[in-house]
């Protein structure tokens, strides 16, 4: 696919129009969002309420769609360089794309873009290529930043109030929160972390003794969370094997413009995981891997490898077949969570669909329908709270955190209720007020939850 440099730049420029498209699409559709207009599935609706929102167009999270646009913005900045778009057009395309930076308020754009400006000012060395002058980056920069400190103001003569700066770096900081915890799993799992996947579970566990956070599956930094849940040593090898090989592949070469591109979303994308979870979206894993793959070819390169179409084609039919057993496999989980939905609002429903099918790809997801329909009673089987306990870690939910308490308090474990409840004020600081009211009107009526509900922290707990 890119064993030699035609294809190399072919398969760049493939990416860079494909980003420059969405990033364009994704700024109107996050001027639709800010209107509050309402265009069916199109867009993705956000209502007005007088407060800016952060829109996220179609990406559904703002910080995954400013990674969106910085990787538009190197595509804008490799297609000037290799002339296929117009200066005006590159500059009209720059400027739509960092408005669109600014309106998610996101902070990754503040490493990010500077990271950008400064790479391509030292490297920026072919020739034979258009270059962009430095004075313009230095502007881009400029209006970029004015415009995210000036944002508050702008969006107050609109009739919107919020998106300042200090709105984003003041208050409680749930990463350093998340961060801690998966230092804490890393040095009591030294060798080999909680195991893959496991931050979520493992974190429930712990949370009760940590200042408050929030809930998450992930730790919101690569490095951690691959020392949290595999161990350091493991984490060590992996990322200095990685440290190497940027060096090697990407900063010894002669710097050519088809490899300077996918440096920079390499950049984007390292920059990005230090804070969020970005490779854990198939969005952002496959171009990583596939911009990793043409760097080593350029740096090693091989002739390739032939396949027999014998051998291709049925690994594309089996794919085909696999992808689709999970599509259909994933909709009975959707159908199950559309039952549940509909028999809390009254509806007749079957809840057969509940139920977990002789085989599936998703277990899990059919025990989480279960839990849900076991109730907090007195006398409940060792074997039926054994599997609420099992069951809470993986799904660290408020009502799933408040239910296996109910279950503690009414079966004989007052200790384990107040830890319980202490964790779902630490992982849930801003949903903990409306259950603190609730034990509190329940202690009214029974002493058992009187006796957990005075060790509870205070409703306003930080």
């Amino acid at each position: 696919m890119s064993t030699e440099p035609e294809q190399q730049e072919k398969l760049c420029l493939a990416f860079a129009y494909a980003y420059v498209l969405a990033g364009g699409l994704s700024v109107a559709m996050q001027i639709v969002q800010i209107s509050g207009l309402h265009l069916g599935s199109l867009v993705m609706f956000i209502s007005n309420t007088g407060s800016f929102p952060r829109p996220y167009a179609n990406v559904a999270q703002p910080n995954q769609l400013a990674l969106m646009l910085c990787f538009a913005l190197a595509s804008t900045w490799f297609l000037y360089r290799k002339i296929k778009i117009t200066k005006t057009v590159a500059i009209v395309a720059a400027v739509t794309l960092i408005v669109g930076l600014v309106f998610t308020q996101s902070r990754i754009g503040w490493i990010i873009l500077p990271m950008f400006c400064f790479y391509i000012w030292k490297t920026q060395t072919d020739v034979n290529e258009r270059r962009a002058p430095a004075a313009f980056f230095m502007l881009l920069l400029m209006a970029y930043f004015l415009m995210v400190f000036g944002l508050s103001h702008i969006i107050g003569h609109f009739g919107f109030s919020g998106g300042s700066v200090a709105e984003h770096v003041g208050g409680r900081s749930e990463r350093m929160g998340l961060w801690a915890q998966a230092w804490s799993m890393a040095a009591h799992h030294l060798w080999f972390g909680v195991g893959w996947g496991g931050f979520g579970p493992a974190q429930v566990h712990i949370a009760a003794d940590f200042p408050s956070s929030t809930y998450a599956e992930h730790a919101h930094n690569i490095v951690l969370n691959f020392a949290a849940e595999l161990g350091w040593p493991l984490t060590v090898l992996i990322f200095t094997g990685l440290g190497c090989w940027f060096y090697r592949a990407c900063m010894q070469p002669v710097k050519t413009s088809t490899r300077q591109f996918a440096i920079l979303c390499l950049i984007a994308v390292f920059v990005h995981s230090l804070v969020e979870f970005p490779l854990w979206y198939g969005y952002v894993l496959f171009p990583t891997v596939i911009f990793m793959g043409m760097l080593h070819q350029m740096r090693w390169s091989g002739g390739g490898v032939m396949i027999r179409k014998a051998l291709i084609i049925p690994v594309v039919v089996f794919g085909l077949f696999l992808t689709g057993a999970i599509t259909w496999d994933y909709q009975r989980v959707v159908t199950g969570f559309n039952v549940l939905r509909w028999e809390q609002s009254g509806t007749k429903v079957d809840v057969r669909l509940l139920e977990q099918p002789e085989f599936t790809f998703f277990p899990q997801f059919f025990a989480y329908f279960k839990l849900m329909k076991i109730e907090p009673a007195e006398g409940m089987s060792k074997e039926t709270i054994a599997y609420v306990e099992h069951w809470t870690p993986r799904f660290g939910f408020v009502h799933i955190l408040n239910k296996m308490a109910e279950i503690y308090v009414l079966n004989g474990a007052p200790e384990k209720a107040e830890r319980m409840m202490q964790t779902l004020q630490r992982l849930h600081p801003d949903l903990y007020p409306d259950y603190f009211d609730y034990w509190k009107a329940k202690g009214n009526i029974d002493a058992r939850y009187h006796a957990v509900f005075v060790n509870m922290p205070r409703r306003d707990a930080p």
